[in-house]
């Protein structure tokens, strides 16, 4: 607030200001930019706090529907003691927040609001933004769990945030993930890892990769495979459009798969094998460019049951829900394969619209994390890219942002596979 009390002074003193035509003019036009500049950093910390606020409110449900032998009253104030807990330490400890629990036919609904004190965007006296989250949780009815981390690895992860290094903060949230839930049921949940930049390195059939001959494995670094094959979970079939191994785009066609040895970043199929899940998280390290719609291409895959990762059980599988965890700091930077083996930036931005509609189509969870974002395009196609954008989608500003982002993914998914709804 007090940076905003000087910008306000500043352009208040600038339109008083009676040296010139110039003068007057650039006060005009700041009042406009300052004012669009303060709704896209208002509206960061919109998103930042909605996903604090419903982390609270879906562990403080969760907590009540989890204990349904207890009294109803009782569930009703363990509820309310986990929000104000979880809230503890956080941008929104000791707000004012309206919050309700109630149970209705075994079912806790729960729902908060509060008003968010705005900042620049107070030049166009919009004083305050209001927050509204709510949420139903039944009682547990066991079911198992398949979720493909497709995790952004670029360059750019190497960067510092509020609290340490991006990538580091990422892994220990991702780790705690698998460990909750390892802890949780161990027998009913799995976990695939897609590490991506602008490619993805693994092993795959060598009858799915382009230019390779016999029986046996490819292990290697790929990009998408040619439209519309990038944009499904089909299997490669003899047409070398529907295999992977397509030259590389043209930034890239001198670049080998090197660097993704070196830093560990190797995708890994569904597994229970959580030991190795968490110490391939500890080797991974960021490399080169960013290829969303790659890393959701693979993601897709990981949890389909059609070859190459045939892992997975089949989408009518009644016991099995399937969730898609999308994490990137960035903008697609890496052209991807359109009509016509075009290749644009573009296309993958497209492309990446048209995957998370397929795979929501299939009866897959999609949890995105616009993760110390500063792209508005991006930001809103990973919100529209969740299956929920007002639960599915996190933005994390910090490093104990994503950590609570994970936490909330932690109770949605516990939410889906433990409990009915």
């Amino acid at each position: 607030m007090q940076v905003c009390s000087k910008l306000q002074r500043f352009v208040k003193n600038f339109g008083a200001s009676q040296k010139g035509s110039i003068a007057v003019m650039y006060a005009v036009s700041a009042i406009p930019i300052f004012i669009a500049a303060g709704s896209a950093v208002d509206y960061i910390r919109y998103l930042a706090n909605v996903t604090e606020l419903q982390a609270a409110l879906d562990s403080a449900a969760l907590a009540a529907a989890s204990t349904p032998e207890a009294t109803d009253a009782v569930r009703l104030a363990l509820a309310e003691a986990t929000f104000v807990r979880n809230l503890e330490g956080g941008d929104l400890a000791g707000s004012a927040i309206v919050r309700s629990f109630d149970i209705q036919d075994e079912t806790v609904v729960a729902a908060a609001d509060m008003d968010m004190a705005t900042s620049l965007m107070q030049f166009a006296n919009i004083n305050s933004m209001k927050l509204s989250v709510g949420t139903e949780i039944s009682v547990p009815a066991s079911k198992n769990a398949e979720i493909a981390l497709v995790l952004d690895y670029s360059g750019s992860m190497n960067e510092l945030i509020a609290g340490g290094v991006k990538y580091v903060a990422m892994k220990n949230a991702a780790k705690d993930l698998i460990s909750d839930l390892e802890a949780a049921n161990p027998d009913k949940v799995k976990f695939a890892l897609v590490p991506f930049s602008h490619h993805v390195y693994g092993t795959l059939p060598k009858s799915h990769v382009l230019g390779t001959t016999g029986s046996g494995d490819w292990t290697g670094c790929t990009q998408d495979r040619k439209y519309p094959y990038n944009l499904t979970d089909a299997t490669p079939t003899s047409d070398n459009n529907t295999k992977w191994g397509q030259p590389q785009a043209p930034v890239h066609a001198s670049s080998g798969c090197g660097g993704y040895v070196s830093n560990n970043l190797v995708m890994k199929p569904l597994t229970d094998d959580f030991t190795y899940l968490k110490s391939r998280l500890d080797m991974m390290t960021p490399y080169a460019w960013t290829h969303i719609a790659l890393g959701v291409e693979f993601g897709f895959h990981m949890l389909s049951d059609n070859a190459p990762f045939d892992e997975g059980v089949s989408y009518g599988e009644a016991e099995t829900q399937k969730f898609m965890v999308v994490l990137t700091d960035g903008a697609q930077t890496e052209p991807a394969f359109g009509p016509g083996s075009t290749r644009t930036v573009a296309q993958g931005e497209a492309n990446l619209e048209t995957l998370c509609t397929n795979a929501k189509a299939k009866g897959i969870t999609m949890i995105t994390i616009a993760y110390d974002l500063d792209d508005n395009a991006t930001t809103n196609r990973l919100k529209n890219c969740a299956s929920d954008p007002n639960k599915n989608f996190f933005v994390a500003t910090s490093a104990a942002a994503v950590a609570g982002a994970f936490e909330n993914i932690k109770t949605l998914i516990t939410a889906q596979v433990f409990v009915s709804k």
